[in-house]
């Protein structure tokens, strides 16, 4: 491996032993990563450890980390409370295939920070959450139909990886998109059962429920919940990434009332994860006593560990903790914003496909090599509590910095 400019070569001369790790093992998985989140050319970085707001690779490089494990490290890495509370569960017990309490305890906190949730369910990740609500949304209205918006990612299960980046030819017109399936290997049937929503177009959005309203099962992420409550359709709510927003989710920011909600990343303080929760009268479905209800089950769903980590992690999430995320997230925009005066802010998915997508790669490795590590795609980066301002400040120069960089502009158009 070689190589493709010069800056892939600072990349490869700062990074030797990241890509031994990677040719070492490059034939036991596809692709060389056992994840493919973790792809990306000329070769994944292999990191060391985690501390704070920092990560370290193999070869003693140190990141401001940017990307936080997808988002879901909101307190940073080895957090001491999240730490005390998985070593003092580890005494306890691994797993014990029973109820050791700390399940119901991350459910009452949920309920208790989040208005709209009566009961909680856990699941082992953010699609077995979003798998569970649909389903039960289905066996709650008896009906089959869900809908989505475009551009909008939910899980990587049939019923919701549709329409998640559509080629433009194939997406249909920009007020009633087509279904697109967004997998290989998809079933035909469960493409044919969702419907794809226009994201930012209200009228359009209210006539194309209103036309489907009596075979609509679910909304997913309705944008304005009027309208799923006047056409009697449930609005499934997700919050696996949104949850970071205020204590009690972007549900409580943006003043919306779900039906049910789905929630990953931070609820399990870094481990595996999935939840969803909501009104009493649907999730009530799954009481043991009630008879031919809904069935949801997993070895590891509810993990005592995750429970003692999420539970850890959720106490942590203060009010005060999350006016110090909005104020950096207030910080980054406006430095971002004077940064990048050459690129308006896309409206919705379509508008983002007139974006210069070749910039992204060559950005960051960049970034990289300024010592920053955001998501590769730069689309999942966030900022944990132990960011501080100086960080901000250093990331947008980072970026003004390599947007001046000749191999940062050569990389991007030549590839």
């Amino acid at each position: 491996m070689k190589p493709a400019n010069d800056l892939e070569a600072r990349f490869f001369a700062a990074t030797p032993r990241s890509l031994e790790r990677f040719s070492a093992h490059a034939d036991a998985t596809p692709g060389g990563v056992a994840k493919g989140a973790y792809f990306y050319r000329p070769y994944p970085l292999t990191m060391e450890r985690g501390d704070g707001a920092y990560l370290f690779d193999v070869d003693g490089n140190r990141y401001a980390d940017f990307a936080n494990h997808h988002t879901g490290q909101i307190l940073g890495h080895n957090h001491p409370a999240v730490m005390a509370a998985v070593q003092a569960q580890l005494q306890r017990g691994v797993a014990v295939g029973a109820p050791m309490g700390h399940e119901t305890e991350v459910c009452a906190e949920l309920c208790s920070r989040v208005a709209s949730l009566e009961r909680a369910r856990f699941t082992n990740s953010g699609t077995e959450a979003s798998l569970h609500a649909v389903r039960l949304a289905r066996a709650f209205t008896g009906r089959n139909l869900i809908a989505k918006f475009e551009g909008c990612y939910h899980g990587s299960h049939d019923a919701v990886e549709v329409s998640v980046a559509p080629p433009l030819e194939a997406a249909g017109p920009a007020e009633r998109p087509l279904p697109y399936a967004q997998a290989i290997g998809m079933s035909a049937g469960a493409v044919a059962d969702t419907m794809v929503l226009p994201l930012g177009d209200l009228e359009a959005t209210d006539r194309l429920i209103g036309e489907h309203a009596a075979e609509l099962a679910c909304v997913l992420l309705d944008p304005k919940t009027g309208i799923t409550t006047r056409h009697g359709v449930l609005m499934v709510f997700d919050e696996i990434v949104g949850f970071r927003l205020a204590r009690g989710g972007a549900q409580e920011y943006y003043g919306i009332t779900p039906d049910l909600t789905t929630f990953g990343k931070i609820v399990g303080g870094g481990f595996p994860v999935g939840a969803f929760g909501g009104r009493a009268d649907i999730m009530d479905r799954y009481h043991p006593t009630a008879g031919p209800g809904v069935g949801q089950s997993g070895t590891f769903a509810s993990h005592p560990v995750t429970m003692a980590a999420g539970l850890a992690m959720l106490r942590e999430l203060t009010p005060a903790a999350f006016e110090h995320l909005a104020s950096l997230g207030d910080r980054l925009t406006r430095g971002l914003r004077k940064a990048l005066t050459a690129c308006p802010p896309p409206r919705d998915y379509r508008s983002s496909l007139d974006a210069d997508k070749r910039w992204v790669s060559p950005l960051f490795l960049a970034l990289l090599d300024r010592g920053f590590f955001l998501g590769h795609t730069l689309g999942m980066c966030s900022i944990s509590v132990p960011t501080t301002p100086q960080m901000i400040d250093e990331l947008v120069e980072a970026v003004a910095d390599a947007l001046r960089d000749p191999a940062v502009k050569t990389a991007a158009t030549d590839g």
